[in-house]
């Protein structure tokens, strides 16, 4: 290659690098700027507490400087669940709170009502608000259907396991009676059989002894089975106490569950409407307000 070419591969090389320097420096100047903005709209978000204007900054590209910095004792933190909180009980003033879960998860109950438990979660990081799943599920097991049924299939269930119980117990003298008497039996057919064993016949008779063993192994393990039914008091009374127990529970939840829908049905106009009404404040919390320009 000639001087003259090497000279221009160079100056070309040259100008390309320069290109692309040229290039990388007005990107990062670019985010370096946009960095500044965000952090100066972030400090005047802060400081006249806009709260769309927080999450937009803050959940944004810059959250992991901003929790490094800005939020290292929870300081953000503490002025969102605080911004919300006022919000939410402006809103539904016969919410009560009950728990602070952490600096940004919260838990309300539904007015004073002395059985009433935490039912509603509010997440100041995201935000969110929502019904707290366990009870959530509790709501669709026992909440009345939409024709003003409530739920009995658990407690049928359940009372249906106490009168098995009993039923067992009258039944368990026979049954064992029953599998005595059919063990009698296999354990005659099985010595018969092998009275027959002999040298040259013993697979066969192995082959005619394996139902045998089979039906006697499964009547053994039924056998074990209905044995605390006849002679284990203790075993019947304790089992009868468990089904009582929990029928009991399930009764109560439904009775709470009861009154937590006739509040619901109050102060909101029912679960759907709570919904409605929990989605409907949230999106209006997180709509940024325009300022009314004012004249000097």
């Amino acid at each position: 290659m000639t001087d003259e070419a090497n000279q221009n591969q160079f100056h070309s090389v040259t100008q390309s690098s320069e290109s692309t320097f040229a290039d990388i420096k007005k990107v990062a100047s670019d985010n370096i700027g946009q960095m500044l903005q965000d952090l100066q709209a972030f400090e005047i978000a802060i400081k006249f507490e806009k709260i769309p204007e927080i999450y937009r900054i803050y959940n944004g590209r810059l959250h992991d400087e901003l929790d490094r910095t800005s939020n290292q004792n929870h300081e953000i933190d503490r002025l969102l669940a605080q911004k919300l909180h006022d919000s939410f009980m402006a809103k539904f003033p016969f919410m009560v709170h009950a728990e602070k879960v952490s600096e940004t998860m919260n838990y309300y109950k539904l007015s004073e009502y002395y059985h009433q438990r935490p039912v509603i979660g509010l997440d100041s990081s995201i935000p969110e608000i929502f019904v707290i799943p366990e009870i959530d599920g509790e709501w669709q097991r026992f909440m009345r259907d939409s024709e003003g049924n409530l739920p009995d299939e658990e407690i049928i269930t359940v009372e249906n396991q106490m009168n098995e119980l009993d039923a067992k117990n009258i039944s368990a003298k026979t049954e064992i009676a029953k599998i005595d008497e059919e063990l009698r039996e296999l354990k005659n057919k099985e010595a018969a059989i092998e009275n027959t064993k002999g040298f040259f016949n013993r697979s066969k008779v192995d082959e005619e002894l394996e139902p045998i063993l089979r039906r006697r192994e499964e009547l053994e393990t039924k056998r074990e089975e209905w044995l605390p039914y006849l002679d284990n008091m203790d075993f019947t009374k304790n089992s009868k106490l468990q089904i009582q127990q929990q029928i009991k529970q399930l009764r109560l939840k439904r009775a709470i569950v009861e009154k937590e829908s006739r509040l619901l049905q109050k102060y909101f106009g029912g679960p759907e409407a709570m919904s409605e009404q929990l989605t409907s404040f949230l999106a209006e919390y997180l709509t940024p307000f325009e300022e009314v320009p004012t004249n000097d």
